[in-house]
């Protein structure tokens, strides 16, 4: 009977959602060892886009600015072999937010950045939000941010979070890596549940006085 009650189990569990894990990279090397063996799609902007709203990149992926700067100083476009953009907590010299969806459900993104400055930029993966700038003290101007998640995404979302916080950026080398094929469960699997839980409840047998 347990193992009746142990595949029983087993095959629940399958069909219930996973909580999603995202995990946050600073550092480019670790980045690489925690996604080694991925098939991922490059961009460095070498293709100019002009500004516009939105812009779709080479590699698919479309940018949009949410709450558009009223003083027209966000920017959304590729050049010099970047993606530039501004962003203001306020709204009045950069957009609100920025919000990048990619061609198919990814689990793995990463990318250079330049010009992130102190007053912060932060993204949001499934929930969860991060820095690209681990703290004050580091580089004030260059670095690498990635991330990997267990429950693929299909955009994330860039922003101050704050009315007073302001960034002009650049982004370059941009990777992303699309989530594996998922072989999908059989549609007869509730009835083989059932029937894993009458065997089990047979096996016990009859009750004696």
């Amino acid at each position: 009977m347990r193992i009746f009650l142990s595949t029983f189990t087993a095959l629940w569990l399958m069909t219930l959602p996973s909580q999603a894990v995202v995990t946050f990279f600073n550092e480019e090397s670790a980045f690489d060892a925690a996604t080694g063996g991925l098939l991922f799609t490059t961009d460095d902007f070498s293709t100019n886009v002009a500004q516009d709203n939105p812009i779709v990149f080479e590699s698919g992926v479309t940018s949009l600015n949410v709450g558009a700067a009223v003083l027209g100083g966000a920017d959304n476009s590729i050049s010099g072999g970047r993606y530039n953009n501004a962003i203001a907590g306020g709204g009045f010299i950069g957009s609100l937010s920025i919000v990048w969806t990619f061609p198919e459900p990814v689990i793995a993104v990463g990318w250079q950045y330049f010009s992130v400055n102190s007053d912060g930029l932060n993204v949001l993966v499934d929930g969860t939000l991060r820095a690209l700038r681990e703290s004050a003290d580091s580089d004030p101007f260059n670095g690498f941010f990635g991330f990997t998640t267990t429950n693929p995404v299909t955009e994330i979302t860039f922003g101050t979070f704050s009315p007073t916080q302001l960034n002009v950026f650049d982004f370059d080398d941009l990777q992303f890596a699309a989530a594996p094929a998922v072989v999908p469960l059989p549609g007869a699997l509730p009835l083989l549940l059932a029937g894993l839980a009458g065997l089990a409840f047979a096996a016990r047998g009859p009750r004696t006085q």
